[in-house]
């Protein structure tokens, strides 16, 4: 799902990463494509811009966020400045949201 819309960051403080997730132990989880549209939605409105998908297929929920794939370099501050992250569901965030929350 690359082609899904993003834009440059611009500094304006609501340049969002989007955060999706898919589960390997459930089939529960929402498909990319509605996770994608529930996103792009949430940042319109609040009046923001997804600069960035921070993508995490195959990851159970229960994996600490600082060390996914997608997500993890977001929170380490290794892929640049941001505003902060939405995600269409707790769930894409992972039950161990509190080791993110502090970052975004």
């Amino acid at each position: 799902m690359e082609d899904v819309l993003t834009t440059e960051y611009d500094g304006c403080g609501r340049c969002l990463v989007a955060v999706r997730r898919l589960s390997r132990k459930t089939d529960k989880t929402s498909s990319p494509q509605r996770q994608a549209d529930q996103n792009l939605q949430a940042a319109a409105d609040a009046g923001g811009h997804i600069i960035a998908w921070a993508d995490d297929w195959e990851v159970s929920g229960a994996t600490d966020p600082m060390t996914r794939k997608g997500l993890g370099p977001w929170l380490r501050d290794e892929m640049g400045p941001v505003a902060g992250g939405l995600c269409a569901a707790v769930a894409a965030s992972g039950s161990r949201t509190g080791a993110c929350s502090h970052r975004l």
